[in-house]
């Protein structure tokens, strides 16, 4: 088997090859729902025809407005796009007087990997004139005031906050699972804290997980965003708060915004093989990206 030589160091998701540049001018772009806002959601997308509905229904019902949501198909062969086209030729049909939905764009990109995916949608967003960033996944519900609460950090001078993540109660997680999944998330907590020590930040290490993350344009590119790398090589919702770290102390948690995410992955690897996945990116040969 080839092993290919790493490309990207894993604290921050530094290169270590020379990558080809990012051009976000020439990226594709289908607006599907006209609007503007200063506050986009980003939404990475591999795959997701059977998922993405319901996340686009929990975006779409956001007490936030105005808002604009992108979803950044990755590659999808499964009619990923058609879904997210379908949602909006079913929210323009709905009757006057409805809440207004919100702005809806469908990106792509070519570059396997969350990291890229979620790249591209923020600096779409920066392109077009957002001011505030949050991501989500596309297996996720974010609760109703979910946007709201971030915003409202983000507005008292944080330049970063991080939410927090349950498990989707349409799953059928038994209780069992849930005090496993409960102390997997506080010991991957407690392992992460000492092992993102370092002079060069100005603030302590904070659980960061990709899908519920709200984060100012400007500090984005000063810190220099998402490692555009695969799932694989770097955990890119580390590396966005370590990169943060550099430049900034104002960075939060809000327990208050809540998203409730697939276990579809802890499923796949079990309680073993998510601890040895989240410390030392090991899978037993088992495929990675299982979204």
């Amino acid at each position: 088997m080839t092993v290919r030589a790493p490309r990207f160091e894993r604290v921050e998701g530094e290169p270590l090859v020379e990558l080809p540049p990012f051009d976000v001018a020439a990226t594709r772009v289908e607006s599907l729902l006209a609007g503007e806002a200063r506050t986009w959601v980003v939404v990475p997308a591999l795959n997701e025809a059977s998922m993405i509905r319901a996340t686009l229904d929990a975006l779409g019902a956001q007490s936030l407005r105005p808002l604009v949501v992108c979803v950044v198909d990755n590659g999808s062969s499964d009619g990923t796009q058609d879904v997210v086209r379908a949602w909006a030729v079913a929210m323009a049909a709905r009757p006057a007087g409805s809440t207004p939905p919100p702005g809806l764009r469908l990106a792509y990109e070519r570059e396997k990997g969350t990291g890229a995916a979620a790249d591209t949608g923020m600096r779409v967003a920066i392109a077009a004139g957002a001011s505030l960033l949050l991501r989500t996944d596309a297996d996720t519900l974010p609760r109703r005031d979910w946007a709201v609460r971030l915003v409202a950090r983000l507005d008292e001078g944080n330049d970063l906050v991080a939410g927090r993540v349950v498990d989707r109660d349409d799953e059928g997680t038994g209780w069992a699972r849930r005090l496993a999944l409960a102390a997997l998330i506080t010991a991957t907590a407690a392992i992460s804290v000492p092992r993102n020590r370092g002079p060069r930040y100005r603030t302590r290490f904070r659980m960061l997980v990709g899908s519920n993350v709200g984060i100012r344009a400007t500090t984005y590119v000063e810190a220099g965003g998402f490692p555009r790398a695969a799932i694989e090589e770097v955990h890119d919702d580390r590396a966005l708060m370590n990169r943060v770290r550099r430049v900034s102390d104002r960075i939060t948690s809000e327990h208050g915004a809540v998203v409730a995410t697939s276990i579809r992955r802890y499923r796949r690897y079990g309680t073993l093989g998510i601890i040895r996945w989240y410390l030392r990116h090991e899978t037993d040969g088992a495929p990675v990206d299982v979204r």
